[in-house]
């Protein structure tokens, strides 16, 4: 098969895929009417008939006949939609048939279908479900094939006229020839005698064998496993076509063939794959994450055997590591739950049970003995310890591939700011993993679930005259989340507000708690964003927080942060005025780079200026930089203003800045960023404890 090929036949596959998965929710609405309908608990059913009469089955009736019979039908559409919005785009983009006009064209060839061929004859339902898969890819096939030529668009439309209606009279001519092609197919295909189902599986091909009811229950499984590992309805397809395996759930199990309610009860424990027991282990083993959560929204469904949640939510469809046990484990329990009926452990009766019935209770109800209680919660223990092993492999891969997103996610929000907004709307996995941080960061800054870490600053002679707060985030899914990322974030999601509200509550809060033990002279120094001061509120808050904490407003310095360009507006400058006259001290964080402007000297009331780390660091062994620092030093010694290097890591480093000019200097050489606990040991050392 060419490379091509493999190509094509890929789209196909994740696209059937795709399309059960949209149509989960139509699924699952005829499967909770089915478990209303039979729930096994008589109390239940007397209340429903005495609160809705007799008839309130009939409409749930209505609604698994209204969801599930036409299924085929919606499953063509849904394919040709999906297949269509994977092929890769033609090079004339006007030429692309948007997906909603293959689904179009999906629909009418569908119904073409079951409305010319006798045996196909208004099955709208999962018996037509091969039919739907089929006519959803040619349909979305050949009309992508017709959109691109030229002759066949026989409606000429200006390429600048609405595009839905350029689309709709353009593709007019291919979709209307699509049909006649269906058409045509369809009347050859009745002119062949077709049996009901070609596929259909037939108990004669095995009976003959030893041990037939192993090998047609084996055979079962299979097919039900196989058909689920490629997105495609196991159950409904051995309903259609391997309905021959078994014989009559009305009558025992003969020791032949296959028997449903031992398939449904004890191979098949907490629907297909067993996935009751990969939910537990997914509870033992994963403590947090994807995978943990969707077992949590697949446990209820599974104790009714729907594992459709697990299967496409994990998923296991495609899955190069759970298709192994998701084989294995049904196949362990066909081979155990036959060998201890042969046994004679368990005896198995007939009887009216749904296949939705809960596990034990199903168990109890079909062998009328504990024994059957027992064997299906052996059962469940073992397929928990079969999965065990490949969930902590899946497990380990998936925190490989969060760990390669996060760092991805953080290296693109700290671009430039056009970036960063692009990064939280894209629609891809890195995309999703941003906006999963965003929905976790304002959960946090809510609950007050995160920490300062204060990094202190030394002048010339050593002697520690501040620190400056750093936000420390851990989320729960990714770990420690890089400061800057957090920031930037906040601002990016719209939450930077309330996070440097927190700020500002936490530093005062600690701010006096120092001073009660006589650390009045260590200002503290606190980033705000742009963002930030264009918020008519900030003043306010900070002067309330300076009030109720009695702190003079000198304790504190504002570092105003350039990851955005400070605006010149009225509410900025209105909020940077406020501030000087409060009293507070405003510096400007990472000067010489990024947004930073010289203008920032004549607009604001600058007390200081931090040197950009991406200068600091390489200052000894880069002369551009060394100039650029002398620069930026000499014009703030013009200007009065302080002059603050950060990123500083060895004495040599230190000793070169502050020839420079700079006068203060904050770093690893000095100090890392500390807890507030380890804050004051570490002034104990420094400073001398003044009352």
């Amino acid at each position: 098969m060419t490379k091509l090929m493999k190509a094509r036949v890929r789209c196909w596959l994740l696209s059937i895929r795709d399309s059960f998965v949209s149509l989960l929710p139509l699924t699952l609405f005829g499967v909770a009417a089915i478990l209303l309908r039979n729930l096994p608990y008589p109390p239940y059913q007397s209340l429903l008939t005495d609160c809705f009469g007799i008839g309130w089955k009939d409409y749930l009736n209505q609604i698994v006949s209204a969801s599930h019979g036409i299924f085929g039908m919606a499953l063509s559409v849904v394919v040709a939609f999906h297949v269509t919005a994977r092929l890769s785009p033609l090079r004339d983009a006007d030429k692309n048939p948007p997906p909603l006009a293959a689904a179009m064209s999906s629909l009418v060839n569908f119904m073409i279908c079951v409305q010319h061929v006798p045996q196909w004859r208004d099955q709208l339902g999962y018996h037509a479900m091969f039919l739907a898969i089929c006519i959803g890819i040619a349909s979305a096939e050949l009309l992508r094939w017709a959109s691109g030529r030229s002759w066949l668009t026989i409606v000429k439309v200006p390429s600048d006229a609405d595009r839905v209606l350029y689309h709709a009279l353009r593709l007019s001519t291919p979709i209307i020839l699509s049909g006649i092609l269906t058409l045509v197919v369809a009347g050859l295909v009745r002119l062949l005698p077709l049996p009901e189902h070609p596929f259909a599986l037939r108990s004669e091909w095995f009976i003959a064998l030893p041990l037939s009811d192993f090998v047609m229950t084996s055979v079962a499984t299979l097919m039900n496993q196989g058909f689920w590992l490629i997105g495609m309805h196991g159950g409904h397809l051995l309903d259609t076509y391997a309905s021959g395996l078994f014989s009559p759930s009305t009558l025992p199990p003969d020791g032949k063939m296959a028997w449903r309610p031992l398939f449904d009860m004890f191979v098949l424990v907490g629907g297909t794959g067993a996935t009751l027991g990969l939910v537990i282990a997914i509870l033992i083993a994963v403590p947090r994450g994807s995978q943990r959560r969707i077992a949590q929204l697949g446990l209820l469904p599974s104790l009714f055997n729907i594992n459709e949640v697990i299967v496409f939510g994990l998923p296991i469809v495609f899955s190069p590591i759970y298709w192994i046990p998701f084989v294995l484990v049904p196949l362990t329990l066909t081979v155990l739950s036959l060998t201890v009926l042969h046994l004679g452990w368990v005896e198995m009766y007939p009887g009216d049970i749904h296949w939705s019935t809960p596990q034990l209770i199903s168990g109890w109800l079909v062998t009328h003995s504990w024994r059957g209680v027992l064997l299906q919660a052996v059962e469940i223990a073992i397929s928990t310890a079969l999965y065990l092993p490949f969930v902590r492999r899946a497990e380990a891969g998936r925190r490989k591939r969060q760990d390669k997103l996060f760092r991805e996610v953080v290296k693109a929000i700290s671009d430039e700011a056009t970036e960063r907004v692009t990064m939280i709307r894209r629609d891809d996995e890195v995309g999703l993993v941003a906006r999963s941080l965003l929905k976790e960061l304002r959960t946090d800054i809510n609950k007050g679930d995160l920490c300062l870490n204060y990094q202190p600053k030394h002048d010339r002679a050593g002697r520690l005259v501040g620190v400056e707060a750093l936000v420390r985030w851990n989320s729960r899914d990714f770990g420690a989340v890089p400061t800057p990322a957090t920031v930037t974030l906040a601002e990016d999601g719209g939450c930077i507000r309330e996070l440097g509200a927190w700020v500002v509550a936490e530093v005062c809060a600690c701010k006096a708690r120092w001073n009660a033990v006589g650390y009045r002279d260590v200002s503290i120094a606190l980033n705000v964003s742009p963002t930030q001061l264009a918020d008519a509120e900030f003043v306010p808050r900070l002067a309330s927080a300076l009030q109720i904490h009695g702190l003079d407003s000198s304790e504190i310095e504002i570092e105003i942060i350039e990851s955005e360009v400070i605006p010149d507006e009225a509410a900025t400058n209105s909020t940077l005025e406020a501030l000087s006259a409060l009293g507070v001290r405003l510096s400007v964080d990472d000067f010489g780079m990024g947004h930073s402007s010289l203008l920032h000297l004549r607009r604001f009331d600058i007390h200081a200026i931090k040197i950009d780390g991406s200068l600091t660091r390489d200052v000894l062994i880069n002369q551009a930089n060394a100039d650029i620092i002398k620069a930026i030093t000499a014009l703030a010694k013009a200007r009065n203003v302080e002059v603050v290097a950060e990123f500083v890591e060895s004495e040599a480093q230190r000793n070169a800045l502050s020839e420079m000019g700079c006068d203060l200097f904050q770093g690893h050489f000095h100090s890392a960023a500390l807890s507030e606990a380890d804050c004051l040991r570490y002034f104990a050392s420094h400073i001398q404890c003044r009352r």
